[in-house]
């Protein structure tokens, strides 16, 4: 089974997963992985966090709550944590990019109810999956897969390959300190980090967090920056390098 964990951004589409497995399965396929409909799923968990047009239905008290989170994500990606003058402009996209999604990505890591309502979440569909699973984390996804397997090695025990796509650990990892240490990996079989090396959200510096990757791939996807975060699951380049890492660790 392979399962995707979306990021941040807004959708009430519950089968976003659906146009990824879709041009993953094609690429499987030609490399003599020929897996069925039903061995593709997705978690969702958009209903949990506060959507970008939520602001006006919200209580006095949760508005308060996510301006708070909103200062929480502006100090994470602080231009004094930047080490070199020619990222600041990238550094101050990313900051809009964050700002504009904050309710998903920060509510995940600071408010307590929505942290834990989104690992039940992915919990469930591992447990549901009757087998062993290949877990894609693509961008926020990535934190909620390591957060959530850091705190449950049931749950963990049963991915046989967690794959992280595009991770902004980099720039949270304040928020996953709270959450969970570095110290230990997650109890899967298998952990892997792609990392496209321009991509505003900086995944080419997870190794620098996490030294217990089994495997860390650098590629470049897209020369903008952001458009490189966006399509790890669109790009034939990533697809064919991401169907053969699933392809080698399948059992």
């Amino acid at each position: 089974m392979i399962l995707f964990v979306h990021g941040m951004g807004h959708s009430d589409d519950r089968y976003y997963w659906k146009g990824w497995a879709g041009s993953l399965r094609a690429v499987l396929a030609g490399i003599g992985l020929d897996l069925r409909e039903e061995q593709f799923g997705g978690v969702y968990y958009y209903d949990l966090v506060p959507g970008p047009r939520a602001a006006g239905t919200m209580s006095d008290d949760l508005r308060l709550q996510i301006n708070v989170l909103r200062e929480r994500a502006l100090q994470e990606i602080s231009l004094s944590r930047f080490s070199f003058n020619e990222g600041v402009e990238q550094v101050k996209k990313l900051a809009d990019y964050v700002v504009d999604s904050f309710g998903d990505i920060i509510t995940y890591l600071y408010l307590d109810k929505t942290h834990y309502a989104v690992n039940n979440r992915l919990y469930e569909a591992i447990n549901n999956s009757g087998e062993q699973v290949h877990l894609i984390g693509y961008s926020l996804g990535s934190i909620v897969c390591y957060c959530a397997l850091k705190q449950n090695e049931e749950a963990a025990q049963k991915v046989s390959h967690l794959i992280m796509l595009g991770s902004p650990l980099f720039w949270f990892q304040h928020g996953v300190a709270e959450r969970t240490g570095f110290g230990a990996r997650p109890a899967v079989s298998r952990f892997t980090n792609i990392a496209g090396i321009l991509d505003i959200a900086f995944p080419h510096m997870v190794p620098r967090l996490i030294d217990s990757l089994d495997k860390h791939i650098e590629l470049t996807i897209n020369i903008d920056p952001v458009k490189g975060h966006r399509e790890y699951l669109s790009h034939d380049k990533m697809l064919n390098l991401l169907a053969d890492e699933i392809k080698k660790g399948w059992a």
